[in-house]
C-alpha cells in the first residue's frame, strides 16, 4: 500500500482527497454509485471520531455530499436497527437505511466494519463485526434488516473494511469457546495456532462465511485485506495503542436525490 493508491486487495484502494484526507474506497461500491469511504489517520482526526462522533459524522457527510449522518452506540452484540434520520440511532452493532442522503457511520479501532449495499440501491447498511458481535450473529441480523426493506440477499454487495488481520489477532480460549457456542462446529475453520501459543481468530473468513450463509453471493463479497495492527501508521489500533487509541470511520449512504 502507498498513498497514491496502489493497494488493490478486494478492490480496495486508497485515495487522497482535495482537502488532504486519505481515505479508502471499494471498487465494487463505486461501480454501484454508492457513496462510501473508510477514513484514516490523515483526516478526520481519529480522536474526534472517537470522542465527538456527531461532529466527525457531519464533516464526513458534507464531504460525501450527503445531507446528514447517523451512527450507533456500538455494544458488541447481535442487534441491527433501521433509521431514517441523523444522530445516534440507538445501541446496536448493525444499522441500515433506505433514506437517500443519509450517511451511516461505523467506528473501529481494529474491529471489522462490513459495508452493505443493495445493487438496486434500495438500502444500505453496515455491521460492526467485533469478535463478540460476530459470534452473536451481527451479519445475519443486518442482512435480515435489509431483507425487511425489500432487498434480496442475492443483490447485496458486502465489503469488509480494514481491521485486525488473522496474522495478528491473537485471542484467548474464552474467545474460541464463545465462537463454538455461537457459531457451531464451523468455528474451527476460523482459528489457527499462533507462534506465541495462543489461537489467532480470522474475523475476515468468519464474516465471509456468515455473509455466504446469509445469502450474499461469494463474488459479491470483498475483503480489503489490510490489517490495522500491521498498518498502525495508517489506522488507529486498540490492540497496539490501548485506551488511548482513536477510531477511524467506515461510512456508507444512498446518493441524495
Amino acid at each position: 500500500m502507498n498513498q497514491s493508491g496502489a493497494h488493490s486487495e478486494g478492490g480496495f484502494q486508497f485515495e487522497s482527497l482535495p482537502n488532504g484526507w486519505l481515505v479508502g474506497r471499494f471498487a465494487a461500491l463505486q461501480a454501484l454509485g454508492v457513496p462510501h469511504m473508510v477514513t484514516t489517520r490523515q483526516g478526520p482526526d481519529v480522536d474526534l471520531v472517537r470522542d465527538d462522533t456527531p461532529t466527525a459524522a457531519r464533516q464526513i457527510a458534507e464531504l460525501m455530499k450527503l445531507s446528514d449522518a447517523a451512527f450507533l452506540e456500538q455494544v458488541h452484540g447481535g442487534d441491527a436497527l433501521a433509521c431514517t434520520t441523523g444522530g445516534q440511532a440507538g445501541f446496536a452493532d448493525g444499522l441500515i437505511t433506505e433514506m437517500p442522503g443519509l450517511a451511516l457511520l461505523g467506528k473501529s479501532g481494529d474491529c471489522p466494519i462490513i459495508l452493505l449495499a443493495d445493487a438496486r440501491r434500495r438500502a444500505v447498511g453496515f455491521a460492526h463485526a467485533s469478535w463478540r458481535a460476530t459470534v452473536a450473529g451481527i451479519v445475519p441480523a443486518t442482512v435480515a434488516r435489509l431483507v425487511e426493506f425489500g432487498c434480496d440477499p442475492e443483490n447485496l454487495v458486502a465489503c469488509i473494511c480494514p481491521s485486525a488481520g488473522p496474522e495478528c489477532y491473537e485471542v484467548g480460549q474464552e474467545v474460541r469457546a464463545a465462537a463454538f457456542e455461537g457459531i457451531g462446529r464451523q468455528a474451527a475453520e476460523f482459528f489457527e495456532p499462533g507462534p506465541a501459543g495462543k489461537d489467532h481468530f480470522n474475523l475476515w473468513t468468519a464474516n465471509v462465511a456468515a455473509l455466504r450463509c446469509s445469502g450474499v453471493p461469494n463474488e459479491a463479497i470483498h475483503v480489503a485485506g489490510v490489517c490495522t495492527l500491521c498498518r498502525n501508521d495508517v489506522f488507529p489500533s486498540y490492540r497496539r495503542e490501548g485506551e488511548m487509541a482513536g477510531r477511524f470511520a467506515a461510512v456508507i449512504g444512498l446518493p441524495s436525490q
